[in-house]
């Protein structure tokens, strides 16, 4: 594969965190203001960079903190590096969700309830969000028939399990919120696709489901950057595997039947 559909060039984050460990958040407040809290620089991500190409899943794995959310979030747009940049086909440089959107790239994350839903709104609200330009006129008018028949066919094809499109998606399972949230970005026809845990929280035959719909996705041309804590799930799907660890990738695997949760853990620890 030649089509690189996102590039990720010397990705560099920083974070500040407090050097000491304070239980207490009173104290820990009261230290702030006081401007008694030492803090040190913590190095999310370092020097990260990486391609992906069309037609291709790549997947990220690590131990816990060791900066693959945060990447994740960088190549959307929501989080901005200091040094580093993310393109897409075009040169495009991804530094906003807004950006990325325009650019058909997709962002599942893997605190749904907060950061990918809104619990008070409706399913057709959730899905309909991201693909105005498929139902407005000018971004602006919304033509409720066009939106109605829009989400429908989401809410078909995902097979989400629910009284109606106006029904609560906090009153929903967890399986079936992820599959308002994949309705969401494919709906509207993203090309690129950033999944963080896709599978978190959801039973083993919505599990199931999401990973026809990834081989589906990427068979039909889309491309997939999938962050994901479970080994087998990132051996099963993915055609690369990039190992992180420090904040460094430290390692890629290619698709191989030989390939085994030792040799990929070598490169976690």
């Amino acid at each position: 594969m030649s089509d690189v559909v996102i590039d990720v060039k010397n990705v560099t984050i920083r974070f500040n965190m407090a050097s000491e460990k304070i239980d207490n958040l009173k104290e820990y407040f009261v230290k702030l203001v006081k401007r008694e809290l030492l803090f040190q620089e913590f190095l999310a991500v370092k020097d990260a960079s990486f391609q992906v190409h069309k037609g291709e899943i790549v997947g990220i794995g690590g131990l816990a903190h060791c900066g693959m959310h945060s990447l994740g979030k960088v190549c959307f747009g929501a989080l901005k590096p200091e040094e580093g940049s993310v393109t897409v086909e075009d040169g495009t440089i991804i530094d906003s969700p807004a950006i990325a959107m325009k650019k058909r790239v997709g962002y599942v994350s893997k605190d749904r309830d907060v950061e990918s839903l809104c619990l008070n709104a409706s399913i057709e609200d959730n899905i309909s969000i991201a693909g105005m330009s498929e139902f407005a006129i000018n971004n602006f008018l919304i033509l409720k028939n066009r939106e109605k028949k829009y989400v429908n066919h989401q809410i078909e094809e995902l097979s989400i399990k629910c009284a109606g499109r106006d029904q609560s998606v906090s009153q929903l399972s967890g399986g079936n919120k992820q599959k308002v949230v994949f309705g969401k970005w494919i709906g509207c026809g993203s090309e690129i696709l950033i999944l963080d845990c896709p599978t978190r929280g959801v039973d083993i035959g919505v599990k199931q489901a999401m990973y026809q719909l990834m081989v589906r996705l990427k068979n039909e041309g889309k491309s997939i950057l999938m962050i994901s804590e479970e080994l087998p799930e990132l051996i099963g799907m993915s055609d690369r595997i990039l190992i992180m660890k420090n904040g460094e990738v430290s390692a890629e695997f290619e698709r191989s039947e030989t390939l085994s949760d030792a040799q990929i853990i070598e490169y976690m620890i």
